[in-house]
């Protein structure tokens, strides 16, 4: 097993891996076709456990974000999308600068988008108000966006990455269901991939005040699960989560069962990069070295 560090050194210096600032990187070469084939497994396992498939926007509007209460739960992560305000005498002042970006604090317009932290945010704003009766199912894929200050990694913990979902809306006992099949999952494509994994009870890190009493509600009540991956050094990695989110989102959104009452919502999430990333430590850099574990993504799950 080789680091995490060593593995993002190694690309690094190869050429297959580069940053353009803290938690944005890009990839090329064996290592992208990794990744595009493990892409490719997640989405079939998605479009297999789903009944649609939905292509998102890369940004939510803060109507919705404030509908989801994200500002009370996440606003560290937050990242806005804003463009130069079109005012000509601030517009003439970049163009002239000698230093164009010390002159963009002062030309931008009050940003109307936030870029998405979360995939699912957009399912229960696109199907708000729906009566359902039956169980709902789709998945959806996006660039998510999460800044996370000084503790960017690359490929461990971006800035910007690769989520894939699946959501569930329906009766409690359907997202139960949901959420066993999405366990059936996340750990038979680690098992198909040779990743040892474990499964551990987890929550999500809230914004402080109320930060501690929500997470140990996740924990008692056992509404959220991660599959982490070793990453070396002592160290694992959550790959995918398991998320039930009870009536919240139903209520937030107008989701409703056909007696009126609120429906339930669960997702079950995979993050690419962080697949990648701990398949690398595991198997090794060289292409050679993957095609055993690769096989087995030829064969039906």
């Amino acid at each position: 097993m080789r680091p995490a560090e060593d593995v993002v050194a190694a690309l690094s210096a190869s050429g297959q891996l580069w940053e353009v600032a803290p938690g944005l990187v890009g990839l090329r070469g064996p290592v992208l076709g990794l990744l595009q084939k493990m892409e490719r497994e997640v989405t079939t396992l998605a479009r297999r456990g789903a009944d649609e498939e939905w292509s998102v926007p890369p940004a939510l509007s803060f109507a919705t974000l404030a509908r989801s209460a994200y500002f009370a739960s996440f606003p560290q992560w937050l990242t806005v999308a804003s463009h130069l305000t079109v005012d000509p005498a601030c517009l003439q002042r970049v163009a002239a600068a000698a230093e164009p970006a010390a002159e963009l604090g002062g030309a931008l317009a009050a940003p109307e988008a936030a870029l998405s932290p979360a995939v699912c945010y957009h399912a229960y704003a696109g199907l708000a108000g729906t009566t359902f009766d039956r169980e709902r199912r789709l998945t959806l894929q996006s660039t998510c966006w999460r800044h996370e200050g000084d503790r960017f990694r690359p490929l461990e913990r971006g800035w910007a990455f690769t989520m894939r979902e699946v959501v569930c809306v329906g009766s409690t006992d359907a997202v139960s269901r949901f959420l066993e099949q999405g366990q059936t999952w996340i750990t038979g494509l680690a098992r198909r991939l040779g990743l040892p994994f474990q499964l551990e009870e987890a929550s999500d890190p809230f914004f402080a005040p109320t930060a501690r009493g929500r997470a140990l509600l996740q924990r008692v009540k056992g509404l959220k699960r991660e599959l982490t991956l070793p990453i070396g050094g002592g160290r694992s990695l959550a790959v995918a989560s398991l998320n039930d989110h009870e009536l919240h989102f139903g209520k937030a959104f107008a989701l409703r069962l056909p007696d009126g009452e609120p429906a339930s919502t669960a997702c079950v999430a995979f993050g690419l990069e962080r697949w990648l990333l701990a398949f690398l430590v595991q198997h090794g850099l060289e292409p050679e070295a993957w095609s055993e574990a690769l096989a087995s993504l030829e064969e039906e799950p």
